[in-house]
């Protein structure tokens, strides 16, 4: 018979078992390698994404009250989910060497202060705060310092009801997402806390110490920055030195396969305490007019003065700190000069309001005065009001 070379049924079996073994071994490798390559890429994705977000946070709130006139709050709202500043963070005038950054294609919307006429309302601030209630102006502009809101909001995307997004909001616009998958650093740990100077012992320097709980939020209640009404407890909010940002960010899994990585960083306010360099040189610019109205409301015969603060009070040289008044009779008889001043009026109001009531005598005719005056201590250039005549 004719010899028949090959495998026996036997040889077959066991190279098929070694091949799946050998197989088998392979996959296994294989799938440890890809689950370690999808562990190491969820990992990556969380650390990039911790990243982004904690560096917009530290680049963007150390700029609070940054090229701000100082009638301007640089500070607006600080809550456990939300901080509210005014910063010029951006500007599109390729020749503005005060703002942060310039980008030629932001919008008008976003690089300049709201006006009083389209407030919002700070997004999840409890209670509910509205800002702004004045319109803040340099040199004669509206102010080139833009609110920024950076908050924390539950994210109603997803069904697990405990992550949240971090957003920006400039202005009145709409918000933008700048970090998801975000969980609380631990129960109950608010994502915003912040720390104040406060003077611990009589005597002693103020110390930076953690804002109790019982004292947020804080918001600046008064609409105008540093005048004479913004103390405790309406300037507590001025007291703030530095934001302790705390938070999680996950893989934006649950259960065996979440990846998270925790931050809590220190953020320093440097611009808070600061005001614009008062020179004191040139004669100070008052530039604005004053008028004189006859008020007999409340049975008070009386004349009230308004003006607008002056041109160099919150720009130019930022040097007035009061404005002086000067009241004359015209007739009858003959005219008098100018005399010692009727009064004075401290500087740092968002508008002024003077009521003269003194030894006001009927039919005459009066002319007032005003001029501002600087910290050296010059006069502005006087402007006197249309006449005005007592019943």
């Amino acid at each position: 018979m004719r010899t028949r070379q090959g495998f026996t049924l036997i040889e077959l079996l066991i190279a098929m078992v070694v091949f799946v073994i050998v197989l088998g071994g392979a996959l296994s490798f294989l799938t440890a390698q890809q689950r370690a390559f999808q562990k190491g890429s969820d990992a990556m994705g969380v650390l990039q994404n911790l990243s982004f977000g904690s560096d917009n946070l530290d680049s963007q709130i150390r700029t609070a009250g940054g090229n701000a006139p100082d009638a301007q709050p640089p500070v607006v709202y600080a809550g456990p989910t939300a901080f509210a500043f005014n910063a010029d963070y951006v500007s599109n005038d390729a020749g503005d060497i005060s703002a942060v950054y310039v980008d030629p294609d932001a919008p008008a919307a976003e690089t300049e202060a709201m006006r009083v006429t389209g407030p919002i309302t700070i997004p999840t601030s409890s209670p509910a705060f509205v800002y702004p209630s004045t319109d803040y102006t340099s040199a004669g502009y509206n102010s080139p310092a833009e609110t920024i809101i950076l908050y924390f909001d539950v994210n109603n995307e997803t069904p697990r009801g405990d992550d949240f997004l971090l957003l920006r909001q400039v202005n009145g616009n709409a918000p933008e997402v700048l970090v998801r998958n975000i969980l609380r650093d631990s129960t109950n740990l608010p994502f915003f806390r912040y720390f104040k100077l406060r003077v611990a012992v009589a005597g002693q320097l103020p110390a930076l110490t953690l804002v109790p709980a019982a004292e947020m939020p804080m918001a600046h209640v008064l609409a105008t920055h540093g005048n004479v009404a913004d103390l405790v407890p309406a300037g507590r909010i001025d007291s703030l030195r530095a934001v302790l940002v705390s938070f999680r960010v996950t893989n934006g899994e649950t259960g065996t396969i979440e990846r998270s990585e925790r931050i809590s960083m220190n953020i320093p306010l440097p611009n808070m305490g600061l005001k614009s360099l008062k020179i004191c040189g040139s004669q100070p610019v008052l530039g604005q007019p004053l008028t004189a109205v006859f008020d007999t409301t409340g049975g008070l015969e009386k004349v009230n003065l308004t003006w607008n603060p002056a041109y160099d009070e919150n720009s130019g040289e930022s040097d007035v700190i009061r404005y002086v008044l000067w009241r004359r009779k015209l007739n009858p008889g003959p005219p008098e000069i100018y005399g010692d001043p009727l009064s004075s009026v401290a500087a740092g109001f968002p508008n002024y309001l003077f009521t003269d009531a003194q030894n006001l005598e009927s039919n005459v005719t009066y002319e007032y005065r005003l001029a501002a005056q600087d910290c050296s201590p010059k006069l502005s250039t006087p402007v006197m009001t249309p006449v005005v005549t007592t019943p």
